[in-house]
């Protein structure tokens, strides 16, 4: 087996930061009214700048596919071209689509010849199981090198009329116009950007880092979903797809945006983190 070391990194982070007081006037205001939960959010996270794939008309600058792209030519220079790369595995809980796979849409923008290509999918691991697969490779020798990218758009999943067709629905229904916290959550945690790591089996740079081991668990036998996006968590726990939802409904319920169990979170996440220790 190989000895693995991450030999280059790069990170690509869309146009200028953006402040606190000027997220919400990015992402949009939810039916008129200033977001009671952002400032409550932003206290605990310490958060203060963010970066956004939107310009100060709104207009989208950048997609998820695009940024990892960014990333990952900022790995490549005269001695190590992009057309030297053997395998691009990437990370992301925000895919541009459906299908194709995340990193054949990268591998397309990058233009750099016919290679290997692995996308990993998820929430916050997508980019740690997008690394494994990349180790793996130059471990086994299938490849003598591999880029791992993680990325994130988030801001396609945060804006306002994401949300906006639910707010109308409890209008009409004359119901209290409030967004679940678990639904506005995430819009004053998350943003825009990309990391990208080159795995070589030689210690190649001024400063290669030999990664010595990687695992990973899963706990989906015990909890149920804690983030999730394109379905609707029922009372009994169970993620109903948005498959399984007229059309008509998927704007009403907000199906697309993306939500977080924070309370789910908050019992789980130091628990399960020391039990992969075990």
């Amino acid at each position: 087996m190989k000895d693995v070391y991450i030999t280059r990194v790069a990170k690509f982070l869309p146009n200028e930061p953006v402040s606190n007081d000027e997220m919400e006037e990015k992402l949009g205001v939810i039916n008129g009214a200033e977001s009671k939960a952002r400032r409550i959010v932003l206290r605990n996270n310490q958060i203060t700048t963010r970066y956004y794939a939107i310009d100060q008309d709104g207009n989208v600058t950048h997609n998820n596919a695009q940024l990892a792209k960014e990333a990952i030519s900022l790995l490549c220079d005269d001695s190590f071209k992009s057309e030297h790369i053997e395998l691009i595995s990437c990370g992301t809980s925000s895919p541009d689509q459906i299908l194709p796979s995340h990193a054949a849409m990268v591998h397309g923008f990058l233009q750099n010849g016919n290679v290997e290509v692995n996308s990993a999918s998820g929430a916050c691991c997508s980019g740690m199981n997008a690394l494994k697969y990349g180790y793996l490779s130059v471990k086994s020798g299938q490849t003598n090198n591999a880029v791992c990218s993680g990325s994130e758009r988030t801001s396609a999943w945060m804006k306002a009329d994401i949300f906006q067709h639910e707010i109308d629905t409890l209008v009409e229904l004359e119901e209290t116009p409030i967004l679940a916290f678990n639904k506005e959550f995430l819009r004053w945690m998350l943003s825009d950007g990309a990391g990208a790591f080159l795995l070589e089996n030689e210690p190649k740079g001024d400063l290669p880092l030999k990664i010595e081991w990687m695992e990973g668990f899963s706990y989906a036998h015990e909890i149920e979903a804690c983030m999730y996006a394109g379905a609707d968590k029922l009372e009994d726990g169970f993620l109903k797809p948005w498959s399984e939802y007229p059309a008509k409904e998927w704007g009403k319920r907000s199906l697309f945006a993306m939500k977080q169990d924070v309370k789910l979170l908050g019992q789980h996440i130091l628990t399960k983190g020391v039990d992969s220790f075990k």
